[in-house]
């Protein structure tokens, strides 16, 4: 059953073209993520949704409602939240539940449950102006679900985190499937893959695709093989001979060229005796599973070349 639907969704700025005929479906319990470069429109969709700013043209529905009558079932955390930071995270939830008009029983319930979800318990009675910014995101998102909204909408959750409080805010997202939908937005692909069920691409205000992580990489992303070379000036090298042979590369880690397994086995013994006659010495050669970075690469560059 689907949780959001949006429909031809369009919105302008003056001159500037933000979203351009969005039509999404969004399936509920799932992790939904909605990736693109910046400026690509990501914000201002989940504004919309979260009823902070209105459509130019076009509608959504959640949960069957439709969107003048949504605000109630979704939860919103921005990408940069800002708290007052002399409150305690128990005294800003209780009130965020009082403007949820939730009643003082149902509201000491509820944080008894989110301090812990959220991994914020043993903190709760501190001010929010000591904590980190991992803890500052999760007591964003135990203020977004405190009300059981249908819909969670998190912008941008985790690009401004460090290592840890990354991988903290990441693994309570993907248990937030057995609480709520999750919307999130990112750029970063790595999030995306690692928490999200589904994923929708968008550049310059219009859907790419939309289709199941999974079956994903499995019909869009292209096996790759890594050339492994002592230094960067060999891979340099390799890169323009490859480039000769009309196989397509990159350099990654300044020592590895990154090729189609397809170009590869096509074009094994000419890469071979290229490598051979110039005296490149391979070190290593390994089969790398394609990644959703690999699919949105070549999503946006068959975009910018139409």
């Amino acid at each position: 059953m689907a949780m959001i639907e949006l429909d031809s969704i369009s919105k302008r700025y003056r001159t500037v073209q933000a979203l351009k005929n969005v039509s999404l479906s969004v399936r509920e319990g799932s992790v939904f993520g909605f990736l693109g470069p910046n400026s690509a429109g990501k914000t201002t969709l989940i504004r919309i949704l979260a009823r902070l700013i209105e459509p130019t043209s076009g509608s959504f529905s959640i949960d069957g409602k439709a969107m003048h009558h949504t605000k109630r079932l979704v939860g919103y955390l921005a990408q940069q939240p800002t708290f007052y930071p002399w409150m305690s995270a128990r005294e800003l939830l209780r009130f965020s539940g009082t403007l949820y008009g939730m009643s003082s029983s149902e509201i000491e319930k509820r944080i008894d449950e989110l301090l812990p979800l959220c991994g914020i318990q043993m903190a709760a009675d501190r001010r929010i102006g000591e904590y980190s910014g991992g803890m500052v995101q999760r007591l964003g998102i135990a203020q977004a679900i405190l009300h059981r909204p249908k819909v969670v909408l998190l912008d941008e959750p985790a690009s401004a985190l460090d290592p840890i409080g990354r991988r903290d805010v990441l693994t309570l997202i993907g248990r937030l499937r057995e609480e709520t939908t999750v919307f999130m937005s990112s750029h970063i692909l790595e999030d995306i893959q690692r928490v999200c069920d589904e994923v929708a691409i968008i550049a310059d205000g219009s859907i790419v695709l939309q289709q199941n992580i999974q079956a994903l990489l499995g019909c869009h992303a292209r096996p790759l093989m890594r050339l492994q070379f002592k230094d960067s000036f060999t891979a340099s090298t390799c890169k323009a001979l490859l480039a000769d042979l009309s196989v397509e590369n990159s350099i990654e880690e300044a020592t590895c060229i990154v090729i189609s397994e397809a170009d590869y086995h096509a074009k094994h013994a000419k890469i071979m005796r290229m490598l051979s006659d110039h005296g490149l010495q391979l070190l290593g050669l390994y089969k790398q599973n394609a990644t959703l970075e690999d699919v949105f690469m070549h999503h946006i560059k068959e975009r910018n070349h139409a």
